[in-house]
């Protein structure tokens, strides 16, 4: 007789259990796939990444070896870093703070900040250095849309660019306020990006002629 009323409850259980799994998938539906940001420098995106910039064969390759190699070379870094801000915080709140641990932990996390920032810095450079021209502009535009986020990380694109990273179509007309300073509207010496309207020169203005001397 208890081996039926355990197999009632064990019923009952697996019936309460579904109905909780279901309410939690009504009311928490999965993130459509089209509304997760776009980070370019993320390893599902970097094929897409290299689609964007029109690269094949060898250099498609060797530009996505060094992406890579950025993501090997800072994972232990961008880890260590979450650690320190840990430990950090657990001083600052604890009853006694101990300052020279403190110290120590901000020392580290400004040491490893700027270890991070320089591998993101050197892949950069190497990779605008392997690119072929066009294929170099279309990154410098890339990285001028990008929002800063953590350190040793490219960053992301706004939502006005998922669509053309993910697929390809048209991109929207790129503002000026996310343009490189020597590529901004007004700025001297230099060509507009591919695809852009030419900056208005400003106008001429002419002195006033001189009065004429007193009599």
């Amino acid at each position: 007789m208890k081996q039926w009323w355990l197999a009632i409850a064990l019923v009952l259980s697996i019936g309460t259990n579904i109905g909780v799994l279901t309410m939690l998938a009504i009311f928490h539906p999965r993130p459509n796939p089209q509304q997760q940001p776009v980070r370019p420098g993320n390893p599902g995106q970097l094929h897409l990444l290299a689609d964007r910039l029109g690269l094949q064969a060898e250099v498609r390759q060797r530009f996505l070896e060094r992406q890579r190699r950025l993501l090997r070379e800072t994972g232990v870094p961008r880890k260590r870093i979450g650690e320190i801000r840990l430990a950090l915080r657990a001083e600052l709140i604890s009853a006694r703070p101990n300052r020279e641990r403190i110290e120590l932990l901000t020392r580290e996390a400004a040491d490893t900040f700027m270890q991070l920032e320089r591998m993101l810095t050197d892949c950069v450079l190497e990779t605008r250095a392997l690119l072929p021209p066009e294929a170099e502009t279309r990154y410098v535009e890339l990285l001028s849309h990008l929002k800063i986020e953590g350190p040793g990380t490219l960053g992301r694109l706004p939502p006005a660019f998922w669509r053309w990273f993910r697929t390809g179509a048209p991109p929207p007309p790129l503002p000026p306020e996310v343009l490189p300073s020597e590529q901004a509207p007004g700025a001297t010496g230099t060509a507009p990006l591919p695809g852009s309207a030419p900056s208005a020169a400003p106008p001429r203005t002419t002195a006033p002629p001189a009065a004429p001397p007193p009599p």
